[in-house]
């Protein structure tokens, strides 16, 4: 039985098949690719992507039975056109789930140790975007707050924290010491290029993001600290808190985040979540390392 595991968000997306056999330690192969989010990329994209990751993995041995795709944008319509994208690559026989990339975190973070929960709590994602929701194991169901994306949401995410570093470089309100750490880091910018980026090219969300990085290479620098700590807090009162007004949400306080930033972050992330009497119990950066 091999089963294909896909955790897909706007910038990457992480894949292991992972092969069971009798009496044997499960076997497990890896790859990464682009994010294949069906709002920024098109069906064909998708096609294509999953063609090249089952011959890198080993071709027709890669053949998966299974498919459980996790990805960022899966919601509604969407659904069935990512549903319909894999199928074109596949077998008839293998067998196809589609779910957000919500679900795949929160069934991630259910699993602690070699414990699952059954209790409800708060599964987050913090990497280039962010998003909160309520968590009921017993049921797999959640209830999200709206993200709304990196112009209208995305509280604390990896496009919200770039916006903001991109933004306070070019207008010259960076401490001198911060600035230099940032060219070494991402070379000079010019109002020209970051426009280009933002409005004229696609992806911006995914631009924006790879400046997020910044925070955990620097947090002990006081703009970086006091930046990751703002936009943290941001996400807090906007999203987690918010969680208390859901119907089974009044008493919760066990919070549980995946990605990148939110690894990266993870500090400052505590730091807020007891400042709002909230507890967080598992912080993890790839949710792959649940899913499998």
């Amino acid at each position: 039985m091999k089963i294909l595991f896909a955790d897909s968000g706007s910038t990457k997306t992480h894949w292991a098949l992972v092969e069971q056999l009798p009496g044997l330690p499960k076997m497990i192969r890896s790859a990464q690719t682009q994010g294949l989010n069906p709002l920024y990329v098109t069906k064909e994209q998708i096609t294509a992507t999953i063609r090249q990751v089952l011959a890198d993995m080993g071709g027709a041995d890669a053949r998966p039975d299974e498919l459980r795709f996790y990805g960022s944008g899966c919601s509604g319509e969407r659904v069935a056109v990512v549903e319909h994208a894999l199928r074109a690559a596949l077998t008839p026989i293998t067998k196809v789930v589609v779910e957000s990339d919500l679900m795949g975190a929160a069934l991630a973070l259910k699993t602690k140790g070699q414990q699952s929960s059954t209790e409800r709590f708060i599964a987050c994602i913090m990497g280039t975007g962010s998003i909160a929701a309520l968590f009921d194991p017993s049921t797999h169901t959640l209830q999200p707050m709206p993200a709304l994306g990196y112009i209208l949401g995305d509280e604390g995410s990896g496009a919200w924290f770039g916006r903001q570093l991109l933004g306070d470089y070019l207008k010259g309100q960076m401490p001198e010491r911060v600035r230099q750490a940032f060219e070494d880091d991402y070379g000079v910018i010019t109002p020209e290029s970051a426009i280009k980026h933002v409005y004229q090219m696609p992806c911006s969300n995914r631009y924006l993001a790879t400046f997020a990085a910044f925070l955990g290479r620097h947090l002990s620098l006081g703009y970086v600290e006091d930046l990751a700590y703002r936009g943290t807090d941001e996400f807090w009162r906007r999203n987690v808190m918010r969680i208390a007004d859901m119907d089974g949400g009044e008493d919760v306080v066990d919070v549980r985040l995946v990605g990148s930033l939110a690894w990266a972050l993870r500090s400052i992330i505590l730091k807020v979540a007891e400042s709002h009497g909230y507890v967080v119990t598992q912080v993890i950066k790839d949710p792959i390392e649940g899913l499998i």
